[in-house]
């Protein structure tokens, strides 16, 4: 008979799985997206200023996600468990969409601004399964090592959240906007989309 404190335990484990998912495909996309936003391209200076901020919140996100995955990896030992993945189709939907922006518009100067909405997005999906996954951790007794495993890499995918909201916020932004509605201004109907 399956007792309470073992759904509690399934379920947790089902939530590290979608974590670990998440983790280990950020850490390749990430790469991926790094190199989309380092795209050498004639960018005045306001959209370089704002490329390069977005990749160094990208780069550091990659960085701080080796870390997740080790740390979620000994959750999963806490727990006794043998870590594995679980689907999770938010995540393949925003890559795919992603994808499908990429080529489908080919102005540069945008491609940063839906880097910016895409990051934001990957962090609010990261933020609430973590959330989740501490909140069931909670409620079992062998659940306060994984809290402890997992609250710091929580705390770091909240502050990354923060620092692509301040740079959405933020001068660059408004530059690399300004720069291409300046641009667009400039081109003909069919050829804002490229």
């Amino acid at each position: 008979m399956n007792t309470g404190n073992d759904r509690v335990h399934e379920t947790l484990v089902a939530q590290l799985e979608r974590l670990y998912a998440v983790e280990r495909r950020l850490h390749d996309e990430l790469a991926t997206l790094s190199e989309d936003v380092a795209i050498d391209t004639l960018d005045d200076l306001r959209v370089l200023e704002c490329r390069e901020q977005l990749q160094y919140v990208i780069d550091r996100h990659r960085t701080e996600t080796d870390r997740h995955v080790e740390r979620i990896e000994r959750a999963f030992d806490a727990l006794e468990e043998t870590p594995t993945t679980r689907r999770v189709p938010e995540l393949e939907g925003l890559f795919a969409d992603k994808e499908t922006f990429n080529n489908v518009v080919l102005n540069d100067g945008l491609r940063p601004l839906y880097y910016i909405e895409t990051i934001l997005k990957l962090e609010a999906l990261e933020c609430t399964i973590y959330g989740r996954t501490v909140d069931i951790a909670d409620e079992l007794e062998e659940g306060e090592t994984v809290v402890d495993v997992l609250e710091e890499s929580y705390a770091d995918a909240r502050e990354r959240r923060t620092d692509i909201e301040s740079l959405a916020d933020g001068d660059a932004v408004l530059s690399l906007l300004t720069a291409s509605i300046q641009q667009d201004g400039r081109r003909t109907g069919s050829d804002r989309l490229r």
